[in-house]
């Protein structure tokens, strides 16, 4: 096995809860060539005490940068990647667990298949650490289907990833214009750059549904991932007609949870929607149903996304 130093790197957002476990099963690893780098991504609770109090008490490299102003995931990741100096590169959320194993077994794996970057398995738990499902294993997808099969299901978490640092090398990084699907989005361009992925076949990863993920809110959820559709599109990558189908029902489903509270929100995903199918009756109903209706706009900000889910 390869004892090359994995650079951990943590994206921290009002992380006070639950970092101190997190921290603590990186303590727990049975591989200990490791650093952590912590971006706390807004200043609202304890987490830097928390994670200054853990720097203290191991022996491994452990950095906090913190922003005062919240910048979202995405860019919280990219600037940790720019300062990781580990041969391999895991990502964690702040409010995940990795099981012992976790970081030996992903680069055995990693070196067994010759791999550059390694798709990881995950149990699934709730905010009290109970078991909701468990051994929830990556499809195992030829890279060539991959993109595809990614928009349509994304089985792919960043805190089950564990990557070689040639992988960012280049200057791949998170694309911090998407709301939602930031993850699935960089799974594709490590696809399309002709990075070799590598499967995991045990749970090592503790992943933890919130209340409050991007799921909870359906329509923000649909909004975001029109983003992500209307990118890949035309792409060459996926199937245009696939991804036109997953386009229009993301739009439909923004349209008819916005109808009646936020009829903005819904008119822009009417007018898209029947551009896109103008012979489709749905897409008129949807557009009809908020012309000429006084239109009110969401007075509060979306917050930006911090957390991604396992969509299912």
């Amino acid at each position: 096995m390869s004892n090359g130093l994995v650079s951990i790197l943590i994206p921290a957002y009002r992380a006070g809860e639950y970092v101190g476990q997190t921290l603590e099963s990186i303590r727990a690893q049975t591989y200990t060539n490791w650093e952590v780098l912590v971006l706390e991504d807004g200043i609202f609770d304890d987490t830097a005490a928390t994670v200054k109090a853990f720097a203290a008490s191991v022996s491994q490299p452990v950095r906090l940068i913190q922003r005062e102003k919240n910048g979202g995931v995405s860019r919280a990741r990219n600037a940790l990647l720019d300062l990781a100096r580990g041969e391999f590169i895991a990502f964690l959320d702040a409010d995940d667990l990795w099981l012992p194993q976790h970081l030996a077994y992903s680069i055995d794996r990693l070196n067994a298949e010759q791999a550059d970057w390694l798709v990881g398995g995950l149990n699934l738990i709730d905010p009290q650490n109970k078991l909701i499902e468990a051994d929830v294993l990556p499809e195992v997808v030829a890279p060539a289907a991959l993109p595809a099969r990614l928009l349509a299901y994304n089985f792919i978490l960043p805190s089950a990833m564990v990557t070689r640092s040639k992988v960012f090398a280049g200057g791949l990084r998170f694309d911090h214009t998407l709301s939602v699907g930031e993850d699935l989005d960089l799974c594709i361009r490590i696809v399309d750059a002709g990075h070799r992925v590598g499967y995991s076949r045990q749970a090592t990863l503790n992943y933890r549904k919130h209340p409050t993920s991007a799921t909870a809110d359906p329509a923000r959820f649909s909004e975001g991932m029109t983003e992500l559709y209307e990118k890949y599109l035309h792409s060459p990558l996926v199937n245009r007609p696939a991804c036109a189908r997953s386009l229009r029902k993301a739009l439909l489903t923004t349209a008819r949870l916005t109808r009646k509270r936020q009829p903005e929100r819904c008119a822009r995903a009417a007018k898209r929607l029947v551009q896109l199918s103008p012979w489709n009756l749905r897409a008129w109903a949807c557009w009809l149903s908020v012309v000429g209706r006084k239109t009110t706009t969401d007075s509060s900000p979306s917050p930006v996304a911090h957390k991604p889910s396992l969509r299912t």
